[in-house]
């Protein structure tokens, strides 16, 4: 069953980049990739500096490219359109757009990159924390705060959005049904952590694509269950 809650809303922050996305050694990774030599008596905040220059140096394409390529299987994207998507990400927002929502949050890593590495030359990356102060309804309903899952973190945040927004007209049956596949290309990530009241306060980081009407001091009521649960 549908288990309900009152959700605050505590802060809403535009991130141009997720902290972590990028690591030393993936930029290490990117200068071997780009033959730049040795990187040994560097600092970490030169390799970064070295490898934002470096990518720059390249055309923007083949920056694209180098970066999807690190970032994506060849089973999630293979050859062709990796190809199609390093031309298309000048101009084009494909952690938004691209058809298959799974791949969202590495197109945003990767666009991320790229706007720190051309100052700019590409869409400005625009995702979202949200912090959320969450009380439950009932024990049960506790239990699914304690260690929420992104089907169920979906449809919690669902219930602050009007039915004409674009999570409820694309993925009405997934929000309302036990399986929701497409929950990991919607809310990137989520953590929890209980307060002294006895609520959770829940970190959530996603596109501002789906949760930018969502704003601090914003208090609603949301019916939510994990997947498997089917709402009765």
């Amino acid at each position: 069953m549908s288990h309900k809650y009152t959700v605050e809303v505590l802060t809403s922050e535009v991130l141009k980049e997720i902290p972590g996305h990028w690591t030393t050694k993936d930029y290490v990774n990117l200068l071997d990739e780009m033959e730049y030599g040795d990187t040994a008596d560097l600092t970490d905040e030169e390799i970064k500096g070295m490898a934002l220059m470096s990518l720059s140096d390249l055309e923007k394409d083949e920056a694209a490219e180098l970066l999807l390529n690190y970032v994506f299987s060849e089973e999630e994207l293979n050859e062709g359109q990796v190809r199609n998507a390093s031309y298309e990400m000048e101009d084009e927002v494909l952690w938004e757009e691209y058809p298959d929502p799974l791949l969202h949050p590495g197109f945003f890593r990767v666009g991320s990159l790229l706007y720190a590495a051309f100052s700019g030359g590409f869409p400005k990356p625009d995702a979202r924390r949200l912090k959320l102060k969450v009380k439950a309804a009932t024990e049960e309903g506790r239990r699914a705060l304690a260690k929420p899952e992104r089907a169920f973190l979906t449809r919690l945040v669902a219930g602050g959005l009007g039915e004409g927004a674009l999570i409820h007209r694309l993925f009405g049956g997934e929000l309302r049904g036990d399986s929701f596949p497409n929950a990991p290309g919607i809310i990137w990530s989520g953590k929890s952590s209980l307060l002294p009241d006895g609520v959770y306060e829940l970190t959530i980081v996603s596109s501002g694509y789906w949760l930018k009407e969502l704003q601090a001091g914003q208090i609603f009521e949301a019916n939510a269950h994990p997947d498997a649960m089917l709402v009765v």
